[in-house]
């Protein structure tokens, strides 16, 4: 670290971040293949059942991984971390009113409804909490649709009956997140104002000035000193 950066994210953040992403990232390029047959023409050997089994050890490690994340590392500031992300304010109200202006504002403006934001803005809040229930709700239904000898599991839950309902929120769980991982994705890469953020997730550290500049509340130092004490 250099005197013109600041520590953003730990060891276990960030691993747990990249176990969570790259893996759901991968439920997502198995799963669609099994919604959208098209797909399936342009990957040599497919077959649904081949999908199919992917999709579930994908899931499986995803699970395994998230769950061995949280055993093994800095559980405090992982539940922190979640405390932060969970903490609503007025200020955050008002910074999502002033989303769409934020996006496409210059950077004074974007400084001026940046004024009141600390570690998280109100964005990355409900992107977590939107991402945290989705996936939550895609896991119920994908172990509801896990496959047994002669059926799926909830066919003895909830009966043989309610099997397409199930598939159908599955579905739709899928399209619904599709789109704000691409706009994640787009912000962290791609859109100017918030791509100094990616080493944040990478090596841990963020540049100072842009830290002071989006995030004037936050308080890295204090950070440090908690986890010394």
């Amino acid at each position: 670290m250099s005197e013109s950066t600041v520590p953003r994210f730990t060891p276990s953040e960030r691993t747990l971040h990249w176990a969570f992403a790259v893996l759901y990232l991968s439920l997502l390029g198995t799963g669609l293949p099994l919604l959208v047959s098209g797909l399936r023409l342009w990957i040599r050997g497919y077959t649904p059942v081949i999908g199919l089994r992917l999709h579930l050890a994908c899931a499986a490690l995803w699970l395994l991984a998230v769950l061995l994340v949280i055993l093994l590392g800095d559980r405090n500031t992982l539940r922190r971390t979640g405390r932060e992300l969970a903490t609503f304010a007025p200020t955050d109200r008002r910074w999502l009113r002033s989303f769409p202006r934020w996006l496409a504002a210059g950077a004074t403006e974007r400084r001026r409804i940046d004024a009141a934001v600390g570690r998280f803005n109100a964005g990355q809040k409900v992107n977590a909490l939107f991402t945290a229930i989705t996936a939550a709700l895609l896991l119920a239904t994908g172990v509801a649709l896990v496959p047994l000898e002669g059926g799926v599991l909830v066919h003895g839950l909830t009966g043989a009956g309610s099997v397409e309902a199930w598939r159908l929120v599955h579905r739709w769980l899928t399209w619904l997140v599709l789109l704000p991982i691409a706009g994640h994705i787009v912000l962290a890469v791609v859109f100017p104002a918030t791509r100094p953020s990616l080493p944040g997730m990478l090596s841990g550290h963020v540049d100072r000035d842009w830290a002071a500049l989006h995030h004037p509340h936050w308080r890295p130092e204090s950070r440090d000193e908690d986890r010394a004490a």
